[in-house]
C-alpha cells in the first residue's frame, strides 16, 4: 500500500483552511487540481454544513430529538433550507405542513452533494417530507431501541437503514452527526469502523493501484476496506504522514479523505469532476 499522494493531499487541503482562516488571500495553494476544482475539508466537522448544524442545532438538543432533527436536516443537507425551518428542527414535534408551507417554491430545497430520491410523480420537497413522515413512525422504536445497552455507530448505521429512503450513506452521514452527541459519543467504534461508500472503496483502491480492487456492496470486501482505513488511521497518528499538532483523525476521516482522494486522482487524471471552485 503506498499513501503518500493520499497523505500528501490531505495536508495541503487542510494547509488550505488554515491560511483561509488566517485571512490570506486565494489561491491557498499551488496545487492545481485543489485550486480548480472544490474539496471537503479532511474533517466533516469543518465542512460549512456541518458547522451550521452543528451550531444552530445539534448542540442545542439530546436524546431522541438530536436523533430526530439530525434524520430531517440531513435530507435537506442545505443551510438555506434548515434557516427556514430551524426552530421546526429544534421543536419537540416535527410539523410537516408548516415545513411546507414554508419551503414551498424553494429552489433548490435539498442538497446536490448526494443523491434523494423520491416517489414517482413527487416534487423533491413533497417526496422528502413523505420520506421524513415515514421515518419518524418507525424512529421513536429505534432510539428505544437503543436505550441501555453499549451502542456502536456500526449498528447504528445498520438500524437506520430500516427507515423507508435512507441507505448506507445517508445513515452513516446521520452517525456521524450523532457520534458528537450523547447517543453515540461513547460509542466503541469510533476508532475502528467506517462504512465504506462507493467514492471511498475507489480512493483506497488506488493506494494500491486499482481503483476497482473492491465492490463496496460486498460484505467481504467491506471488512477489508475496514482494515485498510484501520491501517490508515494508525499511520495518521505518526508524523510525516499527518503533523501531531493538527486535530487528530478518527475513521470517519480515514474515509472521508479517501473519497476525496479519488476525486484529486480523478482531476489529476484530467476528468472534469462535477463541482469547481469559485
Amino acid at each position: 500500500m503506498d499513501a503518500t499522494g493520499y497523505f500528501a493531499t490531505a495536508r495541503e487541503r487542510y494547509r488550505m483552511r488554515m491560511r483561509r482562516l488566517d485571512g490570506q488571500q486565494p489561491p491557498w495553494t499551488e496545487d492545481a487540481v485543489l485550486q480548480k476544482f472544490r474539496f471537503c475539508n479532511v474533517h466533516r466537522e469543518h465542512d460549512k454544513t456541518t458547522e451550521w448544524f452543528r451550531n444552530e442545532v445539534r448542540s442545542k438538543l439530546s436524546g431522541y430529538q438530536v436523533v430526530q432533527a439530525t434524520l430531517i436536516f440531513r435530507w435537506f443537507n442545505r443551510i438555506e433550507t434548515g434557516e427556514i425551518i430551524k426552530d421546526l428542527l429544534l421543536q419537540p414535534k416535527w410539523d410537516t405542513e408548516a415545513a411546507r408551507t414554508r419551503l414551498e417554491g424553494v429552489q433548490p430545497v435539498v442538497t446536490g452533494a448526494y443523491m434523494i430520491r423520491t416517489e414517482i410523480g413527487m416534487s423533491k420537497l413533497d417526496g422528502v417530507l413523505y420520506a421524513v413522515e415515514k421515518g419518524l413512525h418507525k424512529l421513536p422504536k429505534i432510539v428505544d431501541g437503543w436505550a441501555g445497552q453499549p451502542l456502536t455507530i456500526q449498528q447504528a448505521t445498520l438500524d437506520l437503514q430500516g427507515i423507508y429512503g435512507i441507505g448506507p450513506f445517508l445513515a452513516y452521514e446521520i452517525t456521524t452527526d450523532l457520534r458528537w452527541t450523547d447517543v453515540l459519543n461513547k460509542a466503541s467504534d469510533i476508532l475502528t469502523w467506517t462504512n465504506i461508500g462507493p467514492g471511498a472503496a475507489k480512493g483506497l483502491g488506488r493506494l494500491f493501484g486499482d481503483e476497482w480492487r473492491w465492490n463496496r456492496g460486498r460484505e467481504d470486501h467491506q471488512q477489508e476496506m475496514v482494515k485498510v482505513a484501520q491501517q490508515l488511521l494508525e499511520m495518521s497518528r505518526n508524523e510525516p504522514h499527518w503533523l501531531q499538532t493538527w486535530e487528530p483523525w478518527e475513521m470517519r476521516e480515514v474515509e472521508h479523505w479517501a473519497c476525496e482522494y479519488q476525486k484529486w486522482c480523478q482531476g489529476q487524471e484530467g476528468k472534469n469532476l462535477k463541482r469547481r471552485y469559485r
